[in-house]
């Protein structure tokens, strides 16, 4: 009886000082102990949850353990450029010319060929051949020790200088006349039964025109020609066109050159 009191009196002494969270109970003939220990963690972070479920081992349970986590997601930033081709327009100069034939021609935009303006410098004393220039009238033959300031207004032959500013509207159609029935003035437009020239016994005036005039043909006669008794047929019958205006123009810009007859032998 008295080891019985003993031992109730040791276990109530161990209840008082046992550990938190422990609970002994002693009766009888045996001792039960059960210990209960309870956890419980929770982290939140953002969106992601995750949850651990508890475990019972023998007397001790574990509480389901919640875990939230929170996963950042960062959009890329979008930058959209939008860059257009440059655009340029430029639009051509426009240049219109009207034309008739040489000494008839109109551009609006008063344009001179340089080439064919006059040569006026003083190229020295010297006998030297330059060449043949354009001198506001006709293109002449010029000589001197240099070319310079006019260089460029230059032609190899009479007939490239009377050509190419015939083109330039250059013409001096006082040089045109008419026999027979055609009477003057000559203009653009007129009919010729055929156009004759007098080159007389000059052989380069002679060449000049075989250059123009690709068809020129010659034969003896004095009309209408009274020099040399050779009389030349620059263009056959027909009507004066552009094409054959520009080759009247042109040779009347070569020195010493014309008369040009339209003639018209009858109706």
């Amino acid at each position: 009886m008295r080891s019985l009191n003993f031992a109730v009196a040791l276990a109530a002494l161990l209840a008082c000082n046992g550990e938190p969270g422990t609970t002994e109970t002693t009766g009888g003939s045996g001792t039960a102990t059960a210990t209960t220990t309870t956890t419980g963690t929770t982290a939140s972070t953002g969106d992601l949850t995750t949850t651990t479920g508890g475990t019972a081992t023998g007397g001790m349970t574990s509480a389901p353990t919640t875990s939230t986590s929170t996963t950042a997601t960062t959009e890329p930033a979008t930058s959209t450029s939008t860059t257009g081709p440059a655009t340029s327009t430029t639009e051509p100069a426009t240049t219109t010319t009207s034309t008739t034939g040489p000494g008839t021609t109109t551009e609006d935009t008063g344009a001179v060929d340089p080439q064919c303006a006059p040569a006026t410098g003083d190229y020295g004393e010297c006998a030297a051949v330059l060449g043949f220039a354009f001198d506001g009238t006709e293109c002449t033959l010029r000589s001197g020790c240099s070319c310079a300031p006019d260089c460029d207004k230059f032609f190899p032959s009479a007939a490239a200088c009377a050509l190419s500013c015939a083109a330039a509207d250059h013409c001096n159609p006082d040089k045109f006349d008419g026999a027979g029935l055609a009477k003057p003035p000559i203009t653009q437009g007129t009919h010729c039964d055929g156009v004759y020239m007098c080159p007389g016994a000059d052989p380069e005036l002679k060449q000049a025109y075989q250059t123009i005039f690709p068809l020129l043909t010659c034969e003896p006669g004095d009309f209408p020609c009274s020099e040399n008794g050779e009389h030349c047929m620059g263009l056959l019958a027909g009507t004066l066109g552009p094409e054959e205006w520009a080759k009247m123009c042109a040779a009347s810009l070569l020195p010493n050159s014309g008369p040009f007859i339209c003639t018209v032998f009858g109706p």
